[in-house]
């Protein structure tokens, strides 16, 4: 049925071979049209994830020719769309490559990775801008973050200490002052896909803008990437040498963050199972980071030298 549909959404799109990928939230198959070429065919099944379609497509629309020739790999092209009672069906490029689980990363790997990020942000805004995409300056993420910290803490759910840490990193100016770029924003391992040890394609574009560009290193600053996450960031300064100082502190605030989003999305469904899962995270947070000056958001008064000091 897919493959069938997809003839009406791409003009001369020819189907050989169709294998089923459907999942609860959308109807899916990969398809090979006559040229051998692989394509993804997915028709959502709510619209809830209709929604969330239309924003991917509408985001990798926005990702033009120009913009593909300055990246090292591929990203997914739409070859064509159609609205099937109500939702629509998309024909995408199939992108070849693997994903990788943290204990497979080798140092080629996390070079690339580097690499690959530091492309991303080197995108021209002008670029993104001309496609209406979301623009966050340094001051709207800042402005972010602090909503974040003061919905967590009026659900008295936050440990007192733990919301110190995050107001200190709100209120600290030398932490905002950074350049915003172009983002992926929705980054973790799962979005790359490697042929050997290097990048072939990156996934999961939809929510991709202008921003910080702390936001696509957070992932890295969690306990599963711990392996691999300085080699990756050192590439990435390699390549993007003008980088603020406060930028891997500033990845490690939003992926705190992350856990409070968690918790507010709990509250928000009433969902106790959630909310309580969150609990439990922001407790070991709080517990891991009390007192690991290696942790700190901010630069303590007490780590600087003392003028006096030999």
């Amino acid at each position: 049925m897919l493959s069938a549909l997809a003839t009406s959404a791409v003009p001369g799109f020819q189907a050989v071979s169709a294998q089923q990928m459907s999942s609860a939230e959308r109807d899916c198959a990969l398809v090979h049209d006559v040229q051998g070429a692989a394509w993804v065919v997915e028709l959502p099944t709510s619209e809830e994830e209709n929604t969330r379609l239309l924003a991917r497509v509408e985001a990798l629309r926005a990702i033009t020719e120009g913009i593909r020739q300055r990246l090292s790999f591929s990203v997914p092209k739409i070859a064509g769309t159609l609205d099937v009672q109500g939702k629509t069906l998309v024909v995408q490029e199939y992108l070849p490559g693997f994903s990788q689980r943290p204990k497979n990363i080798t140092p080629a790997m996390a070079v690339a990775m580097g690499q690959a990020l530091a492309r991303i942000h080197d995108i021209p805004t002008s670029a993104v801008l001309e496609h209406g995409r979301l623009t966050h300056s340094a001051l709207d993420e800042l402005r972010d973050a602090a909503g974040i910290v003061d919905s967590a803490a009026s659900s008295g759910l936050l440990p007192q200490s733990l919301l110190r840490r995050w107001e200190t990193a709100c209120e600290d100016r030398g932490l905002w002052q950074f350049e915003a770029t172009v983002i992926h924003s929705r980054m973790q391992l799962g979005r790359f896909l490697f042929e050997g040890e290097g990048v072939a394609g990156i996934t999961g574009w939809r929510l991709f803008h202008i921003g910080d560009p702390a936001r696509d290193i957070s992932w890295l600053t969690t306990p599963a990437s711990a392996t691999f996450a300085q080699s990756v960031v050192t590439s990435y300064r390699s390549e993007r040498p003008t980088t603020d100082r406060w930028f891997l502190q500033r990845a490690r605030f939003w992926a705190e963050l992350d856990i409070a989003r968690w918790l507010l999305h709990g509250i928000s469904s009433s969902n106790e199972a959630v909310v309580a899962d969150a609990t439990e995270m922001l407790q070991a947070l709080n517990d891991r980071v009390a007192g690991d000056l290696e942790s700190a958001l901010t630069q303590p008064i007490t780590l600087q030298k003392h003028p006096l000091a030999q």
